[in-house]
């Protein structure tokens, strides 16, 4: 096991088997994606879920996540959540492919949000990172995991090239629990 607060739901080979799941459903690709400029689309239902699908609240979550989401309309979880929540909240690394809009980003973003451990403290060092392939992207899971750990106190902050880095290295030395970044 990783030690707590740790937050590594991708691939790790030593430490736990990875579990990979792939998932073909039909869900929107025409979302809108937000620019690295503007803010991010609220966080928001944006896949089917089935009427039988379970509810963020039928897995072990913080009740803080579990009530930001069912502020933002989401209470119970989209297919690709379904399958990798039990994994993931039990400390096992996967390896989830779906569709853009599917719901991803809490599919991996619930459990690392549910392992932080908050309060980090002023200038407390980050405890997750999550690399996205592009501003856009970057900005926009930022947002959902800003939204969905607001009611636990988490700090979450977007990373990228193409701005000043002064304000990106003063919100890292004021303290932040997740870290979103790309490499361009």
């Amino acid at each position: 096991r990783r030690p707590p607060g740790i937050a590594l739901l991708l691939l790790d080979t030593v430490s736990a088997p990875v579990h990979r799941m792939h998932l073909t459903e039909n869900a929107p690709t025409d979302l809108p994606v937000a620019t690295a400029e503007a803010e991010a689309e609220p966080l928001a239902a944006r896949a089917p879920v089935a009427p039988d699908s379970p509810a963020f609240s039928d897995f072990d979550t913080k009740p803080g996540i579990i009530a930001a989401l069912a502020e933002a309309g989401i209470v119970q979880t989209f297919a690709i959540q379904a399958m990798t929540l039990p994994i993931a909240l039990a400390g096992n690394d996967l390896i989830g492919q779906a569709r853009t809009g599917s719901g991803k980003t809490l599919g991996f973003g619930v459990p690392l949000l549910n392992r932080v451990n908050l309060p980090g403290g002023e200038a407390a060092a980050p405890q997750a990172l999550v690399v996205a392939p592009t501003r856009e992207l970057a900005v926009q899971v930022s947002g959902d995991l800003a939204a969905a750990g607001k009611q636990i106190g988490a700090r979450v902050v977007t990373i990228y090239g193409g701005r000043a880095y002064e304000p990106q290295i003063e919100a890292l030395r004021n303290g932040v629990e997740v870290v979103v970044g790309t490499p361009g």
